[in-house]
């Protein structure tokens, strides 16, 4: 990677995992429009790396007397996003919108709906990263947090509610709600693909004698006081059910007669993308051998099928003698 390319990519991780810290603080008022700022800047700065590390040039033709100017955020997204109707684009232009339009408004909470496209642009961000850098943010910030926190009780904060129209000017709830609607719509017109563009934010709750089949488990707290949400793990043979042999297996399954690999290229592509480092990829207990989800196999053909020489490329990077020991697992 160029050293602009790495500093850019640095610069984006930090103005994403900034807009995740403002958006899971509902004490600031203003953080709808600090994520909104945060965000599109943390995506310009990973584009304008992607397209470095493409070949491409990130600075338009500079005018005599006149300073130097990098590409614009539109102009970022129209290259690497060629379709107009990519979900992964109308969310960020879409929060553009929101960026442009927000500074002019006054709104002291974050609707519903608004809440939503945020939650489907910040599940984007890590995929984007991981899949055009091989870089994972699992090891920089919880992976809870890019569930993000939204006022309880959607209800209470619909512009349809008498508290809310009191709040705002006029002006800003016909605008907000409009806008609210071109999400719903846009969303639906993309079909099963919406949820890269927008995720509805619903509270469902189920009640269940065996609080350790459950992935959250809600208490009452002591005397009474306000409830505690305890997430509860899941199991790794769920998350992560293969072995290594029954990764081989499957990419090669997956890949067909195109490719063949073994167990030496798995270990190849663990040294060379530090793949114990992922929990997304990896999990090993104390006791027992290394563990590998779907993902992983689905990472690793995807790879593969973008460069045929992704295999060949990894025995290279990994550097590893075959027959002699391995140090690390």
């Amino acid at each position: 990677m160029k050293r602009l390319a790495k500093n850019l990519t640095e610069n984006s991780i930090e103005a994403f995992i900034h807009a995740i810290e403002t958006i899971n603080r509902p004490s600031v008022k203003y953080r709808m429009e600090s994520f909104c700022f945060l965000f599109c800047n943390a995506w310009e700065l990973l584009m304008k790396a992607k397209l470095l590390n493409d070949g491409s040039k990130i600075f338009y033709k500079k005018k005599r007397k006149q300073p130097r100017r990098s590409l614009s955020l539109d102009d970022c997204l129209n290259r690497i996003f060629t379709s107009e109707s990519d979900p992964v684009k109308l969310n960020i232009k879409t929060v553009q919108e929101l960026r442009k339009n927000a500074i002019h408004l006054v709104i002291p909470f974050i609707p519903v709906d608004i809440m939503g496209l945020f939650q489907a642009g910040v599940l984007n961000y890590p995929k984007a990263l991981q899949d055009w850098f091989g870089v994972s943010l699992s090891n920089r910030i919880p992976l809870g947090m890019m569930s993000l926190v939204y006022d309880f009780d959607p209800a209470q904060h619909s512009l349809d509610h008498a508290k809310m129209k009191r709040r705002l000017p006029p002006e800003t709830v016909r605008w907000l709600t409009e806008f609210q609607q071109g999400i719903r719509n846009q969303a639906a017109s993309l079909g099963r693909v919406g949820n890269q563009f927008y995720i509805p934010i619903t509270l469902q709750l189920a009640m269940t004698k065996k609080p350790d089949k459950a992935d959250i488990v809600l208490s009452s707290g002591i005397e009474g006081k306000e409830a505690l949400i305890v997430e509860v793990p899941k199991s790794p043979d769920k998350t992560h059910p293969y072995r290594q042999k029954e990764v081989v297996e499957l990419v090669n399954q997956k890949l067909g007669r195109t490719l063949t690999i073994n167990s030496f290229d798995i270990l190849c592509i663990k040294k060379a993308y530090n793949i114990v480092s992922k929990p997304e990829f990896h999990y090993k207990s104390k006791f027992a051998t290394p563990q590998y989800s779907p993902q992983f196999v689905d990472w690793i053909v995807k790879q593969a099928t973008k460069n045929p020489d992704f295999f060949t490329h990894t025995r290279r990077k990994a550097n590893i003698i075959p027959g002699k020991k391995k140090t690390y697992s």
